[in-house]
Formats: C-alpha cells, sequence, structure tokens
C-alpha cells in the first residue's frame, strides 16, 4: 500500500508544481466561495505588519553535533559556523555553545543552541514553550516531494501532507503542508503554496 502511494504521489507532485493545475483543483470551492483564503481573511488582519519578516529562529537542542548533522543531512541546511562556548548574562551559571545555519535563501536562517550549566553537564530542552516552526520550501517544490525525499531519509513524518483549509483538515492558510519531529521533538513544518492576502485585491 505505502509503495502504491508513494507511485501516485510521483504522478501527483510533477502536475502541481502547475498553478494552473492547483487553481483548477480550487475551483469548486473558489467558485462556492468557500476557499479558505489566508489568514489574514481569517483572523482579519488587513493592514500591514511594520514588521518586515523573521530574520531567525533560534532553538535549544540537546546534543549540538547531532543536531548540526541532523539538520544537514535530512534537511539540506548548510552550516555557517559554530561558536566556542560562551557566556550569558542572562542565563546565570549556564554556557551556551551555537550552531549557525543556512537556507538556500537566507543565512543564519536557523540556530541551535546547546546549554551547559557550571558544572559543564548538557541541559536538555523542552519544546513545551512553542508548537512548531514552519519552513517554507522552494519555489516549484511541493510537499509531496518533501514527504518522499523525508521518507528516503529514514525520517518518520508526523503529519501530512495535508490540505490546511475547511476542505482538507479544517485548519486554515490553503497551503500544502508535511510534520516531522528533530531529535530534540520540535515540531517541524514543511509548507508550500500558501494562499496570499493580495489574492483578494485581484
Amino acid at each position: 500500500m505505502a509503495k502504491q502511494i508513494s507511485k501516485l504521489q510521483s504522478y501527483i507532485s510533477p502536475l502541481l508544481k502547475s498553478k494552473f493545475v492547483r487553481e483548477l483543483i480550487l475551483l469548486p470551492s473558489t467558485l462556492s466561495g468557500k476557499r479558505q483564503l489566508n489568514k489574514t481573511e481569517e483572523y482579519p488582519v488587513t493592514k500591514p505588519s511594520l514588521i518586515s519578516h523573521i530574520e531567525r529562529v533560534a532553538i535549544y537542542v540537546s546534543d549540538l553535533e547531532y543536531s548540526i548533522n541532523w539538520y544537514i543531512e535530512k534537511l539540506g541546511f548548510t552550516l555557517e559556523r559554530t561558536t566556542d562556548q560562551i557566556e550569558v548574562k542572562a542565563l546565570p551559571d549556564q554556557t551556551i555553545r551555537c550552531a549557525l545555519l543556512n537556507t538556500k535563501n537566507q543565512r543564519n536562517a536557523l540556530v541551535l543552541v546547546e546549554r551547559r550549566d557550571a558544572c559543564g553537564k548538557k541541559i536538555h530542552p523542552s519544546t513545551n514553550g512553542f508548537f512548531h516552526i514552519a519552513f517554507e520550501i522552494e519555489e516549484y517544490r511541493t510537499s509531496f516531494e518533501f514527504a518522499q525525499s523525508l521518507r528516503e531519509k529514514n525520517v518518520f513524518i508526523s503529519y501530512g501532507p495535508v490540505k490546511h483549509s475547511r476542505e482538507g483538515d479544517g485548519e486554515i492558510g490553503g497551503n500544502i503542508a508535511v510534520y516531522c519531529l528533530d531529535p530534540d521533538n520540535h515540531y517541524l513544518e514543511f509548507f508550500f503554496d500558501m494562499d496570499k492576502y493580495e489574492s483578494l485585491l485581484n
């Protein structure tokens, strides 16, 4: 069954690269007015934010070298640099060591942070403080391709590929996403084709 699904996805994925095909698939829900345009319409945020973009995301990890290798081998990040042990005033009696990772289009997009206590013992992170981190897949690529790539690298897929819409999983955003966990159980989303607020103006 899994092989049949994988084979089917290999046929579907190239078709979904075409915006025309995607719009054709969504035509019934667009014409009926049920199509979920995007989060800005849902919430309804109609004024532009004063914030231009997110410069980077930093997460705590339990083993810096292991996480560096995982993000490089499984997800295709590249290593910009690592730091030495650093004392941080905001973290008394702790030191940190960081790795700065690049995506294809952004330097230092992800920072992995390993903490140690005063005795030099690693401090294991908690993922209770946030829900997930979402990464957009490069243009002309799909979540189906990305899911297949994860499977080939023996990464367990937690959820998806799934369409975030009322017609799909009941969520919002309009994008098609796939999810997995990193070595420290950070929940990661990889998506493409997010509906844009500008589509309301056309």
